[in-house]
């Protein structure tokens, strides 16, 4: 086996790509452990902390608040708009939550006694067993006032006004499901009762405040009329329904004035139609003359017609002219007679009127004299009549009142009663396990993202492919006796990552010196050194290892060499090549000490020495395995892995940062180190084979059959 490995052309440090949504899922995968613990552990605590909640029942009532309803028959109620109604509706459950009905159920349920409400360190949500293991603080009971319990009460009381309703909702929260139900219905009942006593307080208030005053109006009432009896008596009036009898006399001459002075202008017309020359107004006053006046005209009308005709002697002319003149003068007789029969009635309807407008004028001086005799007694009797009239209308409104004290009725009423909650309402078992799962799990997941975003190890090749650039060759994983494993068990896992190491090497083209190192120590550099020495070995090859960590020699305890001669000794001319070589006692691997000249290794490392003494080694060997010290330990590291015609770089699985195996390789290349490649160390299988990385494949329990002891 020939190793002249060319160096790979190492890209440019590049940034962490964003890793694709499958990359993510799968870094999630590898936290899976810390997942699966936040998710059970949040909700184990919640179920913890539910054991302890004392559970809580909800009782709820329902309340039609209906003053209309409530009011008696043909009774008054006040109209009030939207507004003012929804403010009284609201009004209502301040009433209903009121210290005073508060105070009632805490008596009536005998609430004070109850633990849950007469002691506020355990009221909720602990329960009361807890008490025993609180602190001996915490159990001393607080001083408390007399109206602890009704606020306790009052805390557990909610009433809720439906929206644009007159309806309330009564409920009531506590430990006890049937306490719920009866501090629920207690409630609305002593809200009912209260109601019902308030209203039959106002009547009765009312009644008496009627009562008093109808007394007092009486006794005013009574004291007027006997006033109204003295000045009557004083003045002499003797007074009726209408007034004192002057004032009748009065308004009687004062009809009969106004009936006469009708008959007067009545007279006056007859008078003047029948002084008058209309035909019409004298047969107005004369009814008997109308015929007179027909025949008057017809005559006059044939006197007319004859004169036309034969002249004035015809004896038929002159005998209508002799019966027009006669009917002439009988309607002027006539006319005159009832011209004197109207002056002689208007003369005594004149007559008339004088008389009764004497006797008016006498009677008014007369009554206005007792107006003002009668005026102290008119006004009593006003005052008598409005005291009577207020109090007939009081005794009406008592015997009203009276007959609605007997019908008082409150102004809601009980739509539906409260019973007893068969589940509680809280705590929400249910809900808050599926919440706190959920927190759980998405806790898990942030502080799996959160270890994901600070772990800077390498877990798998493409890890060191894609920030350093190295081809990784293996993935060695964690055994037992990693240094025994190719030859105890040649066909395990371990066994055939160094067969991989060694087709890597292999491909990667000849190689003859072959330089292991670490960017720190614990990487398992010797342990990979001395495996892949015994492996080399098993399958035919010359192999020889050397142990170049001069400070920290490992390969004392394998081979039990006890110090004796090695590298460092032949570089100084101490020992010759035959001499430092050791033989492995289970595959013919040939071994190589550090020496006992270490202070001065790295100038015996400088020297022509070393070169000359790999000359010699790569005519006898196929393989030369260099356990170089770790590159930030030693500068001799850099100067051993310059000589070699390839190195391997180990890294140690899920533990040597990223940043140090960068620096690591930045100080090899800047020494012109031929950096060939990487090998992930101490991988632990189980792990990894849950990792979902590509190259965990192996690890999977399908591989099982290709690999035994």
């Amino acid at each position: 086996m020939s190793l002249s490995v060319s160096r790979p052309d190492l890209p440019a440090w590049p940034l962490a790509a964003q890793a694709p949504l499958a990359e993510q899922l799968l870094a999630l995968r590898r936290r899976w452990r810390l997942i699966c613990a936040a998710g059970a552990l949040v909700p184990l605590f919640a179920l913890v902390f539910l054991c302890l909640m004392q559970p809580r029942y909800t009782a709820t009532g329902i309340l039609l608040y209906d003053p209309a309803g409530a009011a008696p028959p043909g009774g008054a109620t006040a109209l009030l708009d939207d507004r003012d109604e929804d403010a009284v509706v609201a009004s209502q459950s301040a009433i209903i939550t009121g210290l005073p009905v508060a105070r009632a159920i805490a008596a009536q349920l005998n609430l004070a006694a109850n633990p849950g409400f007469n002691q506020p360190l355990l009221r909720a949500p602990l329960p009361l067993w807890l008490s025993e293991y609180l602190p001996a603080a915490w159990q001393t009971k607080p001083e408390l006032g007399p109206d602890a319990a009704a606020l306790a009460v009052r805390q557990a009381l909610r009433v809720t006004v439906l929206p644009n309703s007159r309806i309330l909702v009564i409920s009531f929260t506590g430990g006890d499901p049937a306490l719920a139900a009866a501090a629920a219905n207690l409630a609305m009942n002593l809200y009912l009762t209260q109601q019902r006593e308030q209203g039959f307080d106002d009547l009765v208030n009312a009644q008496s405040w009627i009562e008093e005053h109808a007394e007092t109006l009486q006794a005013q009432l009574d004291q007027t009329e006997t006033e109204l009896a003295k000045a009557r008596a004083a003045a002499g009036v003797v007074t009726g329904t209408q007034g004192t009898l002057t004032s009748e006399t009065a308004s009687r001459l004062a009809a009969s004035l106004v009936d006469a002075r009708a008959n007067l202008a009545m007279a006056q017309a007859r008078m003047a139609a029948a002084a008058g020359d209309s035909a019409a107004a004298n047969a107005a006053i004369a009814p008997n003359l109308l015929p007179l006046r027909k025949e008057q005209a017809d005559l006059a009308a044939q006197v007319q017609s004859l004169a036309g005709q034969y002249g004035g002697a015809y004896p038929d002319l002159l005998s209508a002219r002799t019966q027009l003149a006669a009917i002439t003068g009988e309607i002027d007789a006539e006319t005159a007679r009832e011209l004197d029969a109207a002056k002689a009635e208007v003369a005594a309807d004149q007559a008339q009127v004088a008389t009764l407008s004497s006797a008016l004028n006498a009677a008014r001086e007369q009554s206005q004299a007792e107006d003002e005799e009668t005026a102290p007694i008119r006004t009593l009797e006003q005052r008598a009549d409005a005291n009577r009239a207020m109090l007939q209308t009081m005794t009406l409104q008592a015997g009203q009142l009276a007959q609605q004290s007997a019908l008082t009725k409150p102004d809601a009423r009980i739509i539906s009663a409260a019973f007893a909650p068969a589940a509680p309402d809280s705590p929400h078992r249910a809900l808050v396990l599926t919440a706190a799962a959920s927190l759980g799990l998405c806790l898990g997941l942030l502080l799996a993202g959160f270890f994901e975003a600070l772990d800077t190890s390498f877990r798998s090749g493409a890890d060191i492919r894609a920030e350093t650039g190295l081809r990784c060759f293996a993935l060695v994983p964690e055994t037992a006796q990693p240094m025994n494993a190719p030859i105890d068990a040649p066909f395990s896992l371990f066994a055939e990552q160094m067969r991989a190491l060694r087709t890597g090497l292999e491909f990667s083209g000849a190689a003859r010196v072959v330089a292991i190192t670490a960017a720190r120590p614990g990487e398992g550099k010797t342990t990979l050194t001395i495996a892949l020495g015994r492996a080399l070995a098993a399958a035919g090859l010359r192999v020889v290892a050397i142990d170049g960590d001069i400070r920290q020699p490992s390969f004392d305890p394998v081979f039990a060499s006890g110090g004796a001669v090695g590298l460092t000794d032949h570089l100084a001319g101490l020992a010759t090549m035959d001499a430092i070589l050791q033989r492995d006692t289970l595959t013919p691997l040939q071994v190589i000490d550090g020496g006992t000249q270490g202070r001065d290794a790295l100038s015996l490392f400088l020297s022509p020495a070393l070169p000359e003494l790999l000359e010699k080694l790569r005519t006898r060997y196929d393989v030369i395995l260099l356990d170089v010290p770790p590159v930030f330990a030693l500068a001799e590291a850099r100067v051993l892995a310059r000589v070699a015609d390839a190195t391997l770089l180990c890294i140690r699985w899920a533990d040597t940062p990223r940043r140090v195996v960068r620096a690591a390789v930045t100080m090899l290349q800047e020494a012109n180190v031929k950096l060939t490649g990487a090998v992930l160390t101490r991988v632990n299988p189980t792990k990894h084979g849950n990792s979902g990385f590509p190259d965990a494949e192996m690890y999977q329990p399908r591989y099982g059959g290709y690999f035994g002891g």
